[in-house]
């Protein structure tokens, strides 16, 4: 008996060429064929207007000047990085991934308005990892971009886990320890992703949230110089098991072939906790104390106006007293 069919699956959007390198490289079990099925069927019916839209809009998309570099979030799942992220940008004068313009990345200009009344209806209810509510006005993780239009993605993991072998897809992370080839193809779609949804913001400074961006600080910083950087922690027992938890329950969600067995993923998280976190406290003490910022997640939650000040003042953003009004809205 085949598994129900999840229709906000994270390729749904899936470019085709990249759908079909996936498909490739992975094995897909019987039971998951229905859902790999839509997802061919659904990336072969956008791929004529991506391709339209990629033909319009490439030549300004890469023109486009990323003026002001941008503000990260950085830290482990489950640390607090996506209340802060929605919080911050409340502030009008940040741009962000929108799910329209994650999920369904290569298609968010020309059928906008489509694909935005069709995730409105998908995208209800609370996520599966905690009571955070899904909107079209809240962002989402431009790793979910990325991996609709490349192989390149920690999150494929979850998708072809592969009884354990899908682990694989945590070194495209640590992009910096791959060789030159591979690391330039990341820059290529990074940087690509990233300027489109500039160009769709009119050149607003992006401020972005990627847990896998903690793998690859020193990188983002080789190609963004001016990036600032916003450390969120907790405690860490609390982070591993909600963690764990996660991954297991968005690994029941998305997985096309064979989970992942409760032991691998339990070693999985607490091994690539303290990996992450040795390379991210090096490359963090490496640049200049003015670029970032280290916040514990409990006491950001008894005060969170006094410490987005804090965060503004220290990074040198401007425009707190301005975004006030809309940090007290939400």
């Amino acid at each position: 008996m085949g598994k129900k069919i999840n229709l906000s699956h994270n390729l749904m959007g899936c470019r085709l060429d990249n759908w079909l390198r996936l498909k490739k490289s992975n094995p897909i079990t019987a039971e998951n064929k229905a859902q790999a099925r839509l997802i061919t069927a659904v990336s072969s019916v956008l791929a004529v207007p991506a391709f339209l839209e990629w033909l319009v809009f490439y030549v300004p998309i890469k023109r486009t000047k990323i003026k002001k570099d941008p503000v990260y979030i950085v830290g482990y799942w489950r640390s607090g990085t996506t209340f802060l992220q929605n919080l911050l940008t409340r502030d009008p004068q940040f741009g962000w991934f929108d799910p329209v313009r994650t999920v369904t990345f290569s298609n968010c200009i020309f059928m906008k308005g489509i694909l935005a009344k069709a995730q409105k209806k998908l995208l209800q209810g609370a996520r599966p990892m905690d009571n955070l509510e899904y909107t079209l006005d809240l962002p989402m993780e431009e790793v979910f971009a990325q991996a609709t239009i490349s192989t390149q993605a920690i999150s494929h993991m979850l998708v072809f886990p592969d009884g354990g072998k899908g682990v694989k897809y945590i070194e495209t992370a640590f992009i910096d320890e791959q060789d030159e080839k591979r690391q330039q193809e990341w820059r290529k779609v990074y940087d690509y992703i990233l300027k489109k949804v500039t160009y769709l913001y009119g050149g607003k400074q992006l401020l972005l949230k990627s847990p896998e961006n903690t793998c690859r600080i020193g990188a983002l910083k080789k190609c963004y110089p001016g990036a600032k950087f916003i450390n969120i922690y907790r405690n860490p027992y609390t982070v591993v098991m909600s963690t764990i938890n996660m991954f297991t329950k968005e690994m029941g969600l998305f997985c096309l072939n064979e989970p992942a067995s409760h032991q691998v993923i339990e070693d999985v998280t607490i091994d690539l906790f303290e990996r992450i976190y040795k390379k991210a406290f090096r490359e963090l003490d490496a640049m200049p104390p003015e670029d970032y910022i280290d916040i514990k997640y409990e006491d950001f939650c008894k005060d969170p106006e006094g410490y987005v000040k804090q965060i503004y003042d220290h990074l040198g953003i401007d425009g707190f007293e301005e975004a006030k009004p809309y940090f007290d809205a939400y």
